[in-house]
């Protein structure tokens, strides 16, 4: 049984891997660099299925004989971390809908991000100061500095933020939603969106462009004291730790929510979109199926958490308790 596991794992790992979009990990060729993801090799993936452990956070929910399960995902994650644990595999295997925020994996969702202008995103070119601070640090962190002009300026920090996580061995390719998109192929098992792609671009990218001006800045001074490194390691370790409590503090250690603009921002792409994704699974989970709805674990906390509307539409939630690690 085991080994038909690990079969089934390397193939969805592969699928994974290989549908990534090259130009994701393009970067600077030197020594200085971290390499890029690596596919893991049959035996590597035995090995991974033996150790994997629960990480994250899971919720089983209820109301009116309906169940399904809600997972505090991680956008970024280590290669140990690719193979979910027992309980968040057996609560997989029973679903018959798997949600994710964007199925990732699609060819239309892909089309349609690759370029925010399509989606009513109007462009916006960074000053010469901050385009200068801002190619300053894409080579400190090996991203493509020629490739970032053409994007948009939240796109380009997303970028850089995404490079300089590699020093700390986290990888995009590594993350929940990567390997529970092919999961769901591998296993043929369907797969819904929660959100459109518009929707998620206007709360990543729009707004006045002084505030995103002023966010990038901000932003790029971070990596100066190296507190954007910091940050990411503490937020992905409080996820791979199942640390709750510290993650409920995030607004105290995440410095970015220090001005009225963060605030304004950061309330857009978390707080604004969960009713939006509570809605979107209560629809899926009416129809009888059991639902896996995977959504970034700070969509998890605070005052307007997608467990705390889930429970105002009537559901009863309850935490699935993992065993130590």
């Amino acid at each position: 049984m085991r080994e038909n596991s690990a079969k089934w794992l390397l193939a969805l790992v592969l699928i994974v891997t290989l549908l990534i979009p090259s130009a994701a990990y393009s970067q600077q060729k030197t020594s200085a660099c971290p390499p890029p993801p690596a596919t893991p090799t049959a035996d590597e993936i035995q090995t991974m299925v033996k150790r994997a452990q629960d990480r994250g956070f899971l919720w089983k929910y209820e109301k009116n004989g309906n169940t399904g399960y809600l997972y505090g995902s991680i956008h970024l994650g280590r290669r140990d971390w690719i193979v979910p644990g027992p309980k968040t595999m057996a609560a997989l295997r029973s679903a018959g809908v798997i949600a994710l925020e964007l199925d990732i994996l699609d060819p239309e969702v892909q089309y349609q991000l690759s370029d925010p202008s399509r989606l009513g995103i109007k462009k916006l070119t960074l000053p010469p100061p901050l385009k200068l601070h801002m190619e300053s640090v894409a080579k400190r962190v090996c991203a493509p500095v020629e490739a970032l002009k053409d994007l948009h300026p939240l796109m380009q920090l997303i970028t850089v933020t995404i490079h300089d996580a590699r020093f700390s061995g986290l990888e995009m390719a590594y993350g929940s939603e990567m390997f529970l998109a092919g999961f769901s192929r591998g296993a043929k098992k369907r797969i819904e969106s929660l959100e459109t792609p518009q929707l998620q671009m206007h709360a990543l990218l729009s707004g006045e462009d002084q505030e995103i001006l002023e966010i990038v800045k901000s932003g790029l001074a971070l990596f100066e004291t190296g507190s954007y490194r910091a940050q990411t390691e503490r937020l992905t370790n409080a996820w791979a730790t199942r640390d709750l409590d510290d993650l409920q503090r995030y607004g105290e250690w995440c410095e970015c929510m220090i001005t009225e603009t963060d605030r304004k921002y950061m309330k857009g792409l978390i707080d604004d979109r969960n009713p939006h994704l509570a809605a979107s699974i209560d629809k899926l989970s009416r129809d009888g199926r059991t639902v896996f709805a995977a959504v970034g674990s700070l969509h998890m906390i605070g005052p307007n958490a997608v467990p705390k509307l889930l429970e105002k539409m009537g559901y009863r939630i309850e935490r699935v308790e993992f065993d130590k690690l």
